[in-house]
């Protein structure tokens, strides 16, 4: 599924028990992140039912936290940044093979019968195995998203849609101007053209229209836009 379609179906209350999320572009995967958390939970929920791991837990503490029944009803949600379990394992010696086998079997199990209270988060920016059996599982009871870097030829749609989130739109030679200095990049950062569109909207607070001098002026800090 694709970054575009999953936010789609939380927008329409369509939410997933669990939410594989792979790929090297981090800053689509907070975007969905926050769009489960911000569909999921009020902001007074966020302190008792929301838990963010940046690293990842053991099977079974990842257990008892999806069967942790919510405070005071309402539902919870636990993001685990960094996950392994979606990477191909690594044999090492039979005992660790049949301890992971055990771990996959109870996950399995857990992932089959997700109580309708929970939503699950698990993401990384490594290579998954899409052969493994628990990937396979989770795919066809949530929504695995891919989240590779965007193409220059397609920042200018996203580019778009971000300034009508500001009321904004760019000259003409503003636009080819922050498409050029996008141009440059070996990689697409979109973390990095977010806060530059955000700094952007705040320095033109008063003004419906980016200007090229403006995006100078924001820019020009930055030692390889300068020589742009």
């Amino acid at each position: 599924m694709s970054y575009i379609d999953v936010l789609g179906q939380i927008k329409k209350g369509q939410i997933k028990s669990i939410y594989p999320l792979h790929g090297e572009e981090v800053y689509f995967i907070r975007q969905i992140e926050q769009a489960v958390i911000k569909a999921v939970l009020a902001p007074d929920e966020m302190d008792m039912n929301l838990v963010i791991l940046e690293r990842e837990p053991a099977v079974n503490e990842l257990r008892a936290l999806i069967e942790t029944v919510p405070f005071m009803g309402g539902k919870n949600v636990i993001v685990v940044r960094g996950t392994s379990l979606l990477r191909s394992k690594k044999k090492e010696s039979n005992e660790e093979d049949e301890i992971g086998d055990k771990g996959d079997d109870h996950l399995l199990e857990l992932i089959a019968n997700m109580p309708d209270y929970v939503h699950v988060i698990l993401s990384t920016t490594d290579k998954v195995d899409k052969r493994r059996k628990l990937f396979k599982m989770i795919e066809k009871y949530g929504a695995a998203v891919e989240v590779s870097h965007l193409k220059v030829k397609d920042v200018r749609g996203w580019l778009t849609a971000k300034l009508a989130e500001h009321n904004k739109k760019m000259s003409t030679d503003a636009m080819e101007y922050f498409l050029g200095i996008v141009s440059m990049m070996p990689k697409v950062s979109l973390g990095f053209l977010h806060n530059e569109l955000e700094k952007a909207a705040l320095f033109t607070a008063n003004k419906a229209v980016i200007s090229k001098q403006d995006l100078s002026e924001i820019m020009s800090a930055i030692p390889e836009i300068s020589v742009f």
